[in-house]
Parts: structure tokens; sequence; C-alpha cells
């Protein structure tokens, strides 16, 4: 959320509350629509959309939702619908004012989670907002964001966020575009970077933004990650400056733990005058090994409460109610604003192939002279095979079925592409490839 804006001689300055985010559309989207934390996220470090995230360790964890499993079949716990309230002062009582289905595929993967919000009534439900979920075996690769529109009666693109993966399946960027209704096209328009150290924990995020007028990947904003102890310990924000070239920092966050579990997280922004001043707090509280609250705090001189959220799990640890309240100064304590029930079901998932994620191999780097052909792929199925630059032009686009030979356009640039093989039930596999003369 922004909650400042500082220019100085140099550049202007986003301060960010929470989270290191892009001001798009999806994320006014995700704030209402995505999953409540869940009792395996609590090592939670950083937000990076609302499927992914960086854990205390410094592992990107990507997981919309549901449970797989690599085994024939099991039984799991699927949350099957929210229930969100605001809270009634009048009455003193939650009302309902939101609910959200979740759809899952036989594996145990979220597909489709869809919302309706009430009307002033309380009485008549519309539909408002719904996220679709495609993935390679068990990684999402893709997931769409749509409002719902009532004079059209039907669901309206609004952002996409499309997850791209090296061949040992970490996590190597993420594209968010943003639906062009005049065009009916997506239009790429950010990209976040992630880098790893040799354990393969995090140690920044790069975003860039796309540039229409010069058709290249401007540097943005990015995350340095610090660690002490095997967790993270730092985060530091730094915005592109456009003069200098070089990186700004505005924002920091310092992490304390307790027992290895996150118990502090102190964040500053940088003053022109100060250096580095306190904003905002936040204090971990846990029953267990599970979260019981989250408090946070603004620094005014001292720390003043500011929210609280309490949670609840039940016996087989699954959140089944969060409740926010909201510092009153009034009163002398917090008070109530809304709550968040969830309902699960236990089913059977058939098992998914974790290595099913990469299944197809190809000669790397592929020369423009000599064709080539896919290994790896199913006799009698037909495939669609796209190559795709990584400023998310689309440069080749051909079907495709096994021990067919490629060959390459001459007149493509050398460099880098994304190589993605999609299925007739839109399964997408998707290779870095180097494309040579």
């Amino acid at each position: 959320m922004l909650i400042s804006i500082v220019n100085n001689s140099l550049t202007t300055i986003i301060i960010l509350l929470d989270m290191f985010k892009k001001i798009s559309l999806f994320l006014l989207l995700s704030a209402s629509v995505s999953l409540l934390t869940k009792a395996q996220d609590l090592p939670v470090a950083h937000q990076i959309t609302p499927s992914c995230y960086v854990a205390t360790n410094g592992k990107i964890i990507v997981d919309a939702g549901g449970q797989y499993t690599t085994a024939v079949s099991a039984q799991v716990f699927l949350r099957d619908s929210l229930y969100g309230s605001t809270f009634d002062t009048v009455s003193s009582n939650f009302k309902n004012n939101r609910r959200i289905n979740y759809t899952y595929d036989a594996g145990g993967l979220l597909t489709e989670s869809s919302s309706k919000t009430v009307d002033k009534s309380g009485l008549t439900w519309s539909l408002s907002q719904q996220i679709k979920y495609q993935y390679t075996g068990f990684q999402l690769f893709e997931e769409t964001f749509r409002s719902w529109d009532k004079t059209l009666l039907d669901w309206v693109n609004l952002v996409q966020n499309k997850y791209t993966y090296e061949t040992d399946n970490s996590l190597s960027s993420i594209f968010h575009l943003q639906w062009k209704g005049s065009s009916s096209i997506w239009d790429y328009s950010t990209k976040d970077l992630i880098n790893y150290d040799v354990n393969k924990n995090i140690i920044s995020l790069e975003n860039q933004k796309w540039n229409d007028n010069l058709n290249k990947w401007d540097n943005y904003l990015r995350i340095n990650f610090s660690y002490s102890g095997g967790f993270i310990s730092e985060k530091l924000y730094q915005v592109w400056n456009k003069s200098t070239q070089l990186w700004d920092d505005y924002q920091k966050e310092n992490f304390t733990y307790t027992n290895s579990k996150k118990s502090e997280v102190v964040m500053q922004v940088k003053s022109a005058s100060t250096n580095w001043e306190n904003y905002s707090r936040y204090v971990y509280t846990y029953n267990g090994s599970s979260i019981s609250e989250i408090t946070d705090y603004f620094w005014f001189g001292s720390w003043t409460g500011n929210r609280k959220l309490t949670y609840t799990f039940n016996s087989n640890s699954l959140e089944t109610l969060v409740v926010t309240q909201q510092w009153a100064a009034h009163l002398g304590n917090f008070r109530n604003i809304s709550q968040d029930e969830s309902y699960y079901t236990q089913r059977e998932v058939f098992g998914i192939d974790e290595a099913v994620a990469n299944t197809f191999i190809v000669s790397n780097p592929l020369s423009k002279s000599i064709p080539f052909q896919l290994n790896g792929l199913q006799e009698r199925t037909n495939y669609e095979m796209s190559l795709i630059s990584l400023n998310g032009s689309v440069v080749m686009n051909i079907p495709l079925t096994a021990g067919q030979t490629v060959g390459l356009n001459n007149r493509i640039p050398n460099g880098i592409y994304m190589l993605s093989i999609t299925t007739a039930g839109n399964k997408v596999m998707s290779q870095k490839i180097l494309i040579t003369d």
C-alpha cells in the first residue's frame, strides 16, 4: 500500500507499507480475493504475489492453494469457502458481506476462486471477482484475475501473472500483464527477476517496467535480502535513480526471531534529514507452532497501536477464523473491524508427479542453422510450441507432435527466450533457452 511520496533532488522515492509491490490493478484485486494466510505459511518474510512468497529461510514458495501429493492418492483437507464479514457497531454483530468459493482439480490444486458481494440491503448477492489458475504439473504457471461486468453479464479480464522456472524447478521470473480491452490483448507491464545464492536462497528481487517508447525493460525497484543464523535478517528496498544510474535506498525491514520463529519486524524509511527513521512495527505471537496474533504499530515518537489480527485454528491446524481489529484511541483499546471464516472438506486427491514440470528435453543453446527435435513428448498427442522473448513477444508459434523436426527462422534475433509447450488440456511446460547463429 502506498503511504507517502518523498521528493528529493535525485528522484521520487516511493515508500511502500508492507510489501515490495507494483502499483497495479492486480494488487487492488488480490487484497480482496486472495487466500488468507495458511498454517503452513507462517514463515513468510516477503510476499511477491498473492500466490508467491519468500519464506524466512530464503526459499521461494509458489502456492496458489490446495494440497497435492506425489503418492498414488491421499486424504487432504481443502478450503471450500470463505465468508467475510464487517462489524456492525449498532448491533454489535458481524454481518456477512463477502463470499469466496474455491474449486480444485483431481490432484488437489486450486483452479479457481470466485467471490460474491452483497448489496446494502444485505439480501442480494452479485458476482464480483474471479481468479483462474493454470499449472505445469504441480507448478503454478499462470493466474488470471477477472472482474464481473454487470452490463455485459460476463467476466472481464483485468491482470495476469505468468511464472517461469529454471530446469531445477526454481522460480526465475514473474511477468505481470494488464488487459487492454481496446485491442483485446495482454500487455506486459512489469516483471520480477529472482536472483539466488549457491544454496538457492534468494539474495535479490528486481522489478523492471516495460518501456513502450524504447521497447526495452527499465530498472524500477529492487529488494536485497541479508541473512543471519539461516534466516532473513534484513530486507533493503531500493529504487532506480535514472539520473545517477544507481540504486537508491529508501526503506528497510529488520527481522527478529525467537525460538526460530519470526517475532518482530521493524520497518524504517530513509529521510533526507535524519537518514533512517522508524515507521512501522509488527509483533507476532504464537500458540505452540501456530500464529495467534499479529499486531502492528506506527511510530509517532513512540510505538502506537494500529491494527491486530487474531487467528483461530482447528484440531487439524487449519485456519478457521481471522478477526481484524483497529486501535481506537478514544476507547484506549482495539475495536472489531472485520472477520473471515474458512470452511474445509476432507477429500481424496490423486498424485502429481513432481517431475512433469519439465518433461521435454531440448538442446541448449539452439542454433538457427540446425533443425532440432524436442524429446520426451508423448506419442499421438497434439502440442503447441511457442517461442517467447523476454519482453513477452511471441516470435514463433506452431503446432507440434512427438518426433517432429523444427527449424528456426533466421530473422529471429539471437538471445534468451522462453520455449513453451502447451498440451490440449492447457498444461504448459516451459524452459529458458539461448538462440545463436
